[in-house]
């Protein structure tokens, strides 16, 4: 799998548990079961990306002013991976299995992602009853 399917792949399993709101353990075992041609590398790097996004949900959907599967490992890809614009942009291309291309919202708040407006536990990634 290209890394753009992989983050395609990580956006979808996203979308099941914000629906399901099941475990995620739960959710990438089922896909891994119906994407057989998914090889182990691919699946622990899919993995990898769906509990980050999980990890920075608050603060990514803070600086993508969204909280959709897809704004939210956006979000996540510039703040916890530190990519650039440019690599993501690249990432999410339209390509064949890759995300649709950046809109022009999405590319300005990737551009300046800023969280000095967020409360403490938004910024910080922790639940707000702590």
């Amino acid at each position: 799998m290209t890394p753009a399917a992989r983050v395609s792949a990580a956006i979808d399993i996203l979308a099941d548990l914000w629906a399901t709101r099941r475990p995620a353990a739960a959710a990438l075992k089922d896909w891994g079961l119906k994407h057989r041609f998914a090889g182990s590398a691919d699946r622990a790097a899919i993995a990898g990306l769906v509990y980050d996004a999980l990890r920075r949900r608050a603060s990514a959907a803070f600086v993508m002013d969204d909280a959709a599967p897809r704004a939210v490992m956006l979000g996540m890809l510039r703040i916890e991976r530190g990519l650039d614009v440019d690599a993501i942009a690249h990432l999410f291309d339209g390509a064949r299995f890759a995300p649709p291309p950046l809109t022009d919202s999405e590319h300005n708040r990737l551009a300046a992602p800023d969280l000095s407006g967020a409360p403490a536990h938004v910024a910080g990634d922790y639940p707000e009853w702590l």
